[in-house]
């Protein structure tokens, strides 16, 4: 541990409280981040380094190759090069949680256990607000601060916003579906509350996994749902006298609750807005940071105006995503609650 004395005043010098952030908290705040949810754990966990520039720059397809073919023998074969694909171009997002010691914190806690208490304390609360903005930037909810420029998954799925500089006519997401009057599922609003969503699941599924699976060898990798329609889902199986399948062993050892549906992880992940399920295929989803502020601690300074020490976690990065119409399916309007679920025994 990172050897820290208290001056006669009270005070710690910058370079013993820097020191203390970056070898004890910040490595489990880091990691404890990424492991708050399924989600952060997909997309954060998977990070990795981009070069610098000030965008980032990921190819994706836009049309299948039309230069090949079978031939016989001495037939011609077509070499003039289509193009199937474009430059899908994206900012970079920054993020940043703030961890300040004010001068009289120091002189009361005047002890390096005290220090380390206040420290742990603070950095735990910076943990939890940073998970909380994250999963809300990747699921589309404001904060208070204004919305984030990361990539959130409903903005990947939609059909008609632009995404990476391209026109949703050029690229669109899987499907972005109110539930609460899908004709694919027999009639207007049968999935108005909990019994008919579960009495529905297997045709939820079925339409919306299709929508996931057009080519061969694709399928999503991942269904991210709340408690209440996991709950719905076990009632539906339940009531077929049928036993889910377990969740893959990679899913298990997290700690999230999860069951399977065609060999799909179908995970709990309760910061999901109330109402939405997301499909997806992560071979398309692809999280990047920059090497320079992959939340990095900037040191402790001193605000000219306060009687204080401050410091900044930093992160810089973006979701970016290759096939737009592989890679996120949404749907939304689904039940919130267990209105007129069914009676559990007595």
């Amino acid at each position: 541990m990172a050897n820290i004395t208290p001056n006669v005043d009270g005070s710690y010098d910058y370079a013993s409280l820097t020191a203390l952030t970056k070898e004890q908290y910040i490595p489990k705040l880091v990691d404890n981040v990424k492991k708050k949810s399924v989600l952060l754990s997909s997309l954060l966990g998977g990070s990795r380094p981009n070069a610098s520039g000030n965008s980032i720059h990921q190819p994706i397809e836009v049309a299948d190759a039309t230069s090949l073919g079978f031939y016989e023998k001495y037939g011609t074969m077509t070499i003039e090069p289509t193009e199937f694909a474009k430059d899908a171009s994206y900012s970079w997002a920054q993020a940043y949680a703030s961890v300040s010691i004010s001068g009289y914190e120091e002189r009361v806690n005047d002890n390096p256990e005290k220090l380390i208490d206040l420290m742990g304390a603070k950095m735990k609360n910076a943990e939890k607000s940073l998970t909380k903005k994250f999963a809300d930037a990747f699921y589309g909810v404001s904060g208070a601060d204004g919305t984030s420029n990361l990539v959130s998954l409903p903005a990947i799925a939609s059909q008609t916003a632009s995404l990476g500089s391209l026109a949703s006519s050029v690229w669109k997401g899987a499907f972005d579906k109110d539930m609460s009057a899908d004709a694919n599922i027999a009639v207007a609003g049968n999935v108005s509350n909990f019994d008919s969503m579960a009495d529905n699941m297997d045709k939820i599924f079925r339409v919306y996994y299709n929508k996931m699976s057009k080519d061969a060898g694709e399928r999503p990798t991942k269904v991210v749902v709340n408690q209440i329609f996991f709950d719905a889902m076990e009632q539906h199986l339940s009531d077929k006298k049928r036993t889910s399948s377990l969740a893959s062993s990679e899913v298990a050892d997290m700690g999230f609750t999860a069951m399977k549906f065609r060999g799909v992880d179908i995970v709990v992940d309760e910061s999901i807005p109330d109402g939405e399920v997301y499909f997806l295929n992560e071979d398309y989803l692809r999280m990047v940071h920059s090497r320079k502020a992959n939340f990095g601690f900037t040191g402790f300074k001193a605000p000219v105006d306060q009687d204080a020490k401050t410091g900044q976690i930093l992160w810089m990065g973006q979701l970016i995503c290759s096939n737009r119409s592989k890679a996120v399916g949404r749907l939304y309007g689904l039940p919130d609650n267990y209105s007129t679920a069914t009676a559990s025994p007595a």
